[in-house]
């Protein structure tokens, strides 16, 4: 007989030992109050060496989930309205910065803009600020000069 199939019948058959006992003898065999004895057929117990657990309590991590997703819709008018008010490229870096937009939204302002969306997060940012705010400052600057 193969090790498996010795597991299996042996697991089955503690199995079935454990599914008699009453709770207050599971929980002293759990706490490490209660242990095993192996006897063989009737010529009396037999000594098994077997590693003992130690005697800290098993604590099981509860699973973490992760928070339901949001339907909140993403306003990229807002975003865009917001930045072209801004007047220097320094400010509208910041309030994009403060956004803390991840790349679909960046994405979805870029489409508002009718730019291309492609490219990094970083990238698809500086093309989105030269476009509202450094295009501007250029074009004032050579209208005053």
């Amino acid at each position: 007989m193969s090790d498996i199939a010795l597991f299996l019948r042996l697991q089955a058959r503690v199995s079935a030992f454990l599914a008699e006992l009453p709770a207050d003898q599971l929980a002293a065999l759990a706490d490490g109050r209660l242990s095993f004895g192996v006897v063989d057929g009737g010529s009396g117990p037999v000594a098994v060496t077997a590693p003992v657990a130690s005697a800290l309590p098993i604590t099981v991590a509860p699973k973490l989930r992760k928070p339901a997703a949001r339907n909140v819709e993403f306003d990229a008018e807002a975003v865009v309205a917001e930045l072209r008010a801004c007047e220097t490229v320094a400010e509208a870096t910041q309030r994009l910065a403060a956004h803390n937009l991840s790349a679909t939204n960046l994405k979805s302002v870029a489409k508002t803009l009718n730019i291309p969306s492609s490219g990094t997060k970083p990238d698809l940012a500086r093309r989105i600020l030269n476009l509202l705010v450094a295009a501007r400052s250029k074009h004032a600057g050579l209208r005053a000069g």
